[in-house]
């Protein structure tokens, strides 16, 4: 597999996280939501290859020792990879490093791939929140909460 970096990102990072956040969410978010955050609780990285390509990124916060992952994406094109699995384990190991024991998520009941790779990665299905996540129809799709407990094995 392909050599990664982990970047925290910054702006000249946007252009592109704004493209894929638009090419692989239902629901994407802004481009002001993606902008940079500068809070002491929020570790939000790109996954960078050996060509300067931002891959995939994570924005995440973390706050007493509870991390909640807010955003996810792997580009199109390297998805199913392995990439999504690598960046889980970059994003786990920077939580932990953030002083993180639990990571939280809340992923659509239809995204099977995300479900899957997610329990893979060892968090566990906890509850489910109705009617959570709009849809482009006007309807509305539940999230379902996951949970991991981190540590040493965070990867």
């Amino acid at each position: 597999m392909t050599d990664y970096t982990l970047q925290p990102i910054d702006d000249k990072h946007l252009t592109d996280i704004v493209r894929i956040e638009q090419t692989v969410h239902i629901a994407p978010w802004s481009k002001t939501q993606l902008a940079p955050a500068q809070g002491r609780f929020d570790h939000h990285y790109a996954l960078v290859n050996q060509d300067d390509q931002i891959i995939g990124y994570f924005y995440t916060r973390c706050v007493a020792g509870e991390a909640e992952l807010l955003n996810i994406a792997v580009d199109r094109p390297f998805q199913g990879k392995g990439v999504g699995h690598q960046l889980l384990i970059l994003l786990k190991k920077t939580l932990v490093a953030a002083g993180a024991n639990t990571l939280w998520l809340e992923v659509r009941q239809s995204n099977r791939g995300a479900r899957a790779l997610y329990q893979k990665q060892g968090l566990e299905l906890i509850s489910r929140r109705a009617g959570y996540y709009p849809c482009p129809d006007g309807t509305t799709e539940d999230a379902l909460i996951m949970r991991a407990q981190l540590g040493n094995d965070a990867d």
